[in-house]
């Protein structure tokens, strides 16, 4: 099929009540992967290439070539540049020929975010790119979150609004409690907070950080407003339990072709997993 559009895609989320799976790339053993999980379960998709993996591939002839094995599926999948955290890194997957991204400015004050936002959505509007955007802090530290410092944290619903509004951007991920990698501490989503920026906001919400949170949480998450979650760090962690286990020393001896084949099976267990909980199966 052709590259589906991100906005697009959370969109029918938005209307469908589910969430379109993230799933990050970075070696060409998670892109058959993802795809094959996709179409065996008829659920559209995000691919996603962080700037923190740019440096595995020649990015240019690699996202051509992710965009050719995107047109031989079946589903809707669509291609998105997650975490660039400064505006060169935008021009850059701009020249590399990525339709949406998505700028990272929650690191900077509120008012810095804004207006750096601002100029990204500006750039890539006449170039008919969407762009997600992230406010607040995702508490990678593990800090623990109390209700003294849970405003320094968390996306506030009324500065949600204001952002989006004055920038333009077609989606937020917001910060309610979930962090990157490998929870530090035990993940508490906030509900009541994310409800209410719901309501407050009019674009698709995105959970960043999905690795690691309860099938029940993710499920609640999608019911009051989350109509994209990210995933690398679990496929990731599969991937290298797989790993382990071939390479022990009580494992019959495998070549290494075989143990990408496993890994990548391993992989796709995880994305095949994730749709169903999401709710994004059969929505192709």
């Amino acid at each position: 099929m052709p590259l589906a559009p991100y906005d697009e895609l959370l969109a029918d989320a938005r209307d469908r009540n589910y969430a379109v799976g993230a799933f990050n790339i970075f070696a060409l053993e998670f892109l058959p992967a993802i795809l094959e999980a996709a179409e065996e379960e008829k659920s559209p998709v995000l691919l996603q290439i962080a700037p923190l993996h740019f440096h595995m591939a020649d990015l240019n002839p690699y996202v051509t070539y992710v965009k050719s094995q995107i047109a031989k599926t079946k589903v809707p999948v669509g291609l998105n540049m997650d975490h660039g955290k400064e505006v060169r890194l935008i021009y850059q997957a701009l020249q590399a020929g990525f339709p949406s991204v998505m700028f990272d400015g929650s690191r900077f004050p509120y008012e810095k975010n804004l207006a750096l936002t601002k100029r990204v959505v500006d750039i890539c509007r006449s170039l008919g790119i969407t762009v997600e955007a992230e406010l607040g802090n995702l508490n990678d530290e593990g800090v623990h979150i109390t209700n003294v410092n849970k405003k320094d944290f968390f996306t506030s619903p009324d500065e949600a609004a204001e952002f989006v509004a004055e920038t333009g951007v077609d989606a937020l991920a917001v910060a309610v409690g979930n962090a990157h990698g490998i929870y530090k501490i035990e993940p508490k989503l906030d509900f009541e907070l994310l409800e209410n920026i719901a309501k407050k906001v009019p674009v698709p919400l995105v959970l960043h950080g999905g690795s690691g949170i309860p099938d029940a949480d993710f499920k609640k998450a999608i019911e009051l407003g989350i109509c994209k979650i990210n995933i690398f760090t679990e496929m990731s962690s599969a991937a290298r339990e797989k790993m382990k286990e071939l390479l022990n020393p009580g494992h019959n001896p495998v070549d290494y072709v075989t143990a990408l084949y496993e890994t990548r099976q391993a992989v796709k267990n995880v994305v095949r997993h994730r749709i169903g909980i999401f709710g994004s199966q059969n929505k192709a």
